[in-house]
């Protein structure tokens, strides 16, 4: 059963959360065993955190963690961690967060079951990842599949009011923060232009027409900028072969038509910039 994850509330409370992270850590089917990576300490103010937990940087205080969440995926920044092979530390009160490495993850299946190669993106439990089925920051790539046997069952509530069963375990992963566009959702457009324009649009997903309409722009200002200079060129060469005395005014032309072209390349690189960010 795949659950949108816009479609899911904030069912489960962090305390709730935590203290069902706190049992799953205890027991033998749930301890984190692979740790194989780089940590680096954080400053949090959460509490009751375990091995596996998804955290982001805190948007009030870049310095600090907090668990992650669908909210707060665009600021992935790895997972809670204590047995990595390097740990970076300032000596301060602070949660060992893996950023590389392979190690032990969080999951649910709210997005399906997660299987070997599947990206892992945030989901609406804080702290807990799941499947990403559409393009989005992603923590890293599952190593294996999700082991239902070994998984515990919670029931949550999305925002019409309805129950769904979900299973909560680990798996291995990759960590390796990043943006995550699907095969699906490229279609016609290359993957480079595709995460070019999400960069350029503050990380959010770019639609293929907005993609297509900056590739337009772009494509009338080269055109018309080539048009430009070529016609310049030419007619500035025979003008000097008829009256070499018309060298000044030519260079003047040409500096004039200089500056027109580059006039035209900055306002298409506006446009370009207001399609994708509006």
């Amino acid at each position: 059963m795949i659950i949108k994850r816009r479609q899911i509330g904030v069912a489960v409370s962090v305390f709730v959360a935590s203290a069902f992270l706190a049992v799953m850590t205890q027991s033998p089917s749930g301890a984190a065993a692979n740790t194989s990576g780089i940590s680096q300490g954080f400053h949090t103010n959460e509490t009751n955190l375990v091995m596996g937990a998804l955290m982001s940087l805190d948007p009030n205080d870049k310095g600090s963690a907090i668990l992650a969440n669908t909210d707060r995926v665009t600021n992935l920044v790895g997972v809670v961690e204590d047995k990595s092979l390097l740990a970076l530390s300032n000596n301060t009160p602070e949660v060992q967060i893996a950023i590389g490495g392979t190690t032990d993850v969080l999951v649910s299946d709210i997005n399906g079951t997660i299987h070997s190669g599947d990206r892992i993106t945030a989901s609406p439990i804080d702290g807990i990842g799941m499947k990403a089925i559409t393009s989005t920051q992603v923590i890293g790539t599952a190593q294996d599949g999700f082991n239902l046997q070994n998984a515990s069952t919670r029931t949550i509530t999305d925002a019409a009011g309805a129950q769904h069963t979900v299973h909560i375990g680990l798996v291995s992963a990759q960590i390796n923060v990043s943006y995550y566009t699907p095969q699906t959702d490229q279609s016609i457009v290359p993957p480079f232009l595709q995460q070019l324009a999400n960069y350029l649009a503050g990380g959010r997903q770019v639609s293929i027409v907005r993609i297509i309409a900056s590739i337009f722009v772009f494509l009338l200002a080269f055109v018309s900028i080539t048009a430009l200079l070529a016609t310049s060129v030419r007619s500035s060469i025979i003008s000097i072969g008829r009256n070499p005395l018309s060298e000044v005014a030519v260079r003047k032309g040409l500096f004039e038509v200089g500056l027109t072209s580059l006039g035209i390349l900055l306002g298409s690189v506006a446009i370009i910039y207001l399609i994708l960010r509006i």
